[in-house]
């Protein structure tokens, strides 16, 4: 099992979202990443957000876990505090990235045409993530 955390930044009332350039149009999510050996849940966060989208987190706050069989992850949902919202885009690893309010995710999670993302499907943790997010605020 490969552990893979799956992650938004927090900032302002807002949430980082993201997506790569193979995804379908529209669909944002949740960033994510596998850890390294000997790194905790939180620090694998804190890099993977800052390698990713340039931002800073800090707090981190772990959601929820979920199996996933491609390729036999165990994936670690989390929320974590930005620093700012000064977004800088590893084009290898991001397509695009945005900050999205509530409103945005709740427009999106409900299948909303004026949403300004699609969101994960339903089956995926980063659904349950940005649920969860949601249902904080």
């Amino acid at each position: 099992t490969d552990p893979v955390v799956i992650m938004i930044a927090e900032h302002a009332g807002r949430a980082l979202v993201g997506r790569g350039p193979q995804w379908p149009t529209g669909r944002y999510s949740a960033l994510a990443g596998f850890m390294e050996p000997g790194e905790s849940i939180e620090e694998a966060v804190a890099r993977e957000i800052f390698e990713e989208a340039g931002v800073r987190v800090r707090n981190v706050r772990y959601i929820a876990s979920q199996p996933w069989p491609f390729p036999s992850s165990l994936m670690m949902a989390c929320i974590g505090e930005a620093e700012d919202d000064v977004i800088t885009i590893d084009p290898h690893e991001l397509q695009d990235a945005m900050w999205v309010s509530r409103e945005d995710v709740r427009k999106s999670l409900a299948g909303d045409p004026s949403a300004p993302f699609l969101s994960p499907p339903h089956y995926a943790i980063a659904h349950t993530l940005l649920t969860a997010w949601v249902e904080e605020g």
